[in-house]
């Protein structure tokens, strides 16, 4: 099944489609980056603006991969995320393309 592109900005990388949304955290006052693929067989979440903390590396969710295992990782280089665009999705999934090998 597709995923629903009401509300979402779309993003081709690499041949393939994306759609992003950025969305406040039911668990915290926190907002986070969605990225979805059309097929919704990856699904990254990134908090955005994660610059402005104390963090060393920032972090990436995986929470549906066909690739990677779901889990919390590392994000390097640390991104100017205060505002998302294409370029800071486009780096997310540049990111996880390079953990692929």
């Amino acid at each position: 099944m597709a995923v629903s592109a009401k509300g979402k900005r779309r993003l081709t990388f690499e041949g393939k489609l994306y759609y992003w949304y950025v969305a406040e955290d039911r668990d915290s006052a926190d907002y986070l980056l969605h990225i979805v693929s059309e097929d919704k067989k990856l699904v990254l979440e990134y908090r955005v603006d994660q610059i402005s903390d104390a963090f060393i590396h920032p972090k990436l969710r995986v929470v549906a991969s066909p690739d990677m295992k779901p889990g919390i990782y590392a994000f390097f280089p640390p991104l100017p995320d205060e505002t998302v665009t294409s370029t800071t999705v486009a780096a997310v999934l540049n990111w996880y393309s390079e953990q692929l090998g």
